[in-house]
């Protein structure tokens, strides 16, 4: 099943008819899609797929070597190429007269079996590939690798690649897709749960109860997301256990260096290596306030990826309840009673992504350069405050609130968010209010007679 990518797909499709020689970076997250991008580009051409393993040098070149000589059903004729150089160098002339796709996928595997593969196809694209019709593509799921040993001005092959896509997990609208008959309500919810990883999304049953699918997907033991989260760490990470104790600390609310720290008994500086690991792996994110330009004492950490948070809050914590026989009680005593609560950090998320994408149209009047959470301190008040969404720029500022309850919005929450918006001196302020249950009517006429003032259903979110 293939969904979404049209546009990176529609770019691959440009490159290809281009005819002259392309190196193409593709890499992202696990499960993200790219193998099948990939698939669905090279459907119909004259392709050779290649998929790495974990494997030594002479079995990768003894594999690499059969699976291209088949390509060409010369794999009876012609023995195994016995260096890289050789096997790069046929492929070479093949691509000579006619257009030829080779896709490496989980190329970092390749390099850690062969380190001078970067220097040696650098050598290949200066002389050779250069005056051919082929078109490489280099894939991977090690995405600071491949920022850093394919893409890094340090690497062999900086300068070379002639287009590079990062793909990253499906938005909320994108994801809605995998599921157009449910409510708006329960496609929020269902992606606050699982994401936007395609291979996740496709779980998800929609002809079933949001609580049977929790059922099925996560407290079933032998379902695939059940174990997912802990296959992903142990196929990334060398120490699991520690890593497992980060992301659970910062699901749990641990959002501080030094709180994450003190909560798994470890010293700061430790704890910062291994967050730094997690957050190359795009599981944990890093926020600062956005009037802030990169004041890390401001950081906060959070889990950036939906099924890790769902999974860390409701499902890690209470696995040996669940292995006992307990997980329809865990399901009615704490997932579904914590649901709304948890949702309402994906209606932020939500929201914020709708502010940017119609900032990016020009809907607010004016265009906001920066979007995102503020905190800081009241200094009149003498105490903390959030803002959910604030958007910056010379002209004026955006202020947000994001209500995930059941109850609708009244003026009174009108009137608390212009409050926090006088800590900031603006000459325009826009003011963005977003309801899971609607607004009163008394905050409807204000918002008709007062044109600074927006307001959003779920319905709107999703046109």
């Amino acid at each position: 099943m293939f969904v979404g990518r049209r546009k990176e797909l529609e770019s691959l499709d440009k490159l290809w008819k281009k005819e002259n020689f392309q190196l193409v970076i593709v890499y992202g997250r696990r499960r993200v899609g790219k193998t099948t991008l990939l698939k669905k580009f090279s459907e119909g051409k004259n392709s050779i797929f290649f998929v790495c393993d974990e494997v030594n040098d002479k079995v990768m070149l003894e594999s690499f070597s059969k699976y291209v000589l088949e390509h060409f059903g010369l794999a009876e004729t012609i023995a195994p190429f016995d260096s890289w150089e050789k096997v790069f160098r046929f492929i070479s002339e093949k691509a000579r007269e006619e257009r030829l796709l080779l896709v490496i996928d989980e190329f970092p595997y390749m390099v850690n079996a062969s380190p001078e593969i970067p220097s040696l196809l650098q050598r290949m694209i200066d002389h050779e590939f250069i005056n051919s019709k082929l078109f490489i593509s280099l894939c991977g799921s090690s995405i600071g690798f491949m920022e850093r040993e394919v893409l890094g001005s340090k690497s062999p092959l900086f300068g070379r690649r002639t287009a590079q896509f990062k793909i990253e997990p499906f938005n909320y609208l994108e994801a809605s897709s995998f599921f157009p008959s449910l409510g708006v309500e329960e496609k929020i919810t269902a992606y606050g749960i699982l994401g936007g990883v395609p291979q996740y999304l496709l779980k998800w049953d929609e002809d079933l109860s949001i609580k049977k699918n929790i059922m099925n997907n996560f407290l079933d033991t032998s379902a695939y997301l059940y174990e997912e989260p802990r296959f992903l760490l142990r196929q990334e990470l060398r120490e699991p256990a520690l890593y497992n104790a980060i992301i659970e600390a910062i699901a749990f609310g641990a959002s501080r260096l030094n709180d994450i720290a003190n909560k798994i008994g470890q010293r700061n500086d430790k704890t910062g290596k291994y967050i730094k690991i997690l957050m190359e792996l795009e599981i944990i994110g890093r926020e600062v306030p956005i009037t802030d330009k990169g004041n890390t004492r401001k950081s906060l950490y959070f889990v950036r990826d939906e099924l890790f948070r769902f999974w860390y809050n409701f499902i890690f914590p209470k696995r040996t309840l669940i292995e006992t026989g307990m997980a329809e009680y865990i399901l009615n005593s704490e997932i579904l009673p914590g649901l709304g609560a948890y949702t309402g950090k994906t209606f932020e998320k939500i929201c914020t992504d709708f502010v940017k994408r119609r900032n990016a149209k020009g809907d607010f009047g004016i265009r906001f350069e920066r979007i995102g959470r503020w905190w800081g301190n009241n200094p009149f008040k003498k105490r903390q405050e959030e803002i959910d969404i604030v958007g910056l720029c010379n002209e004026g500022m955006l202020f947000g609130e994001c209500k995930w309850q059941n109850r609708k919005i009244d003026i009174s929450d009108l009137k608390k968010l212009v409050e926090k918006s006088e800590l900031f001196k603006a000459e325009k302020k826009v003011y963005t209010l977003f309801s899971k249950s609607g607004f009163t009517q008394k905050l409807l006429n204000k918002a008709k007679s007062d044109k600074s003032i927006r307001l959003f259903t779920l319905e709107e979110l999703f046109e």
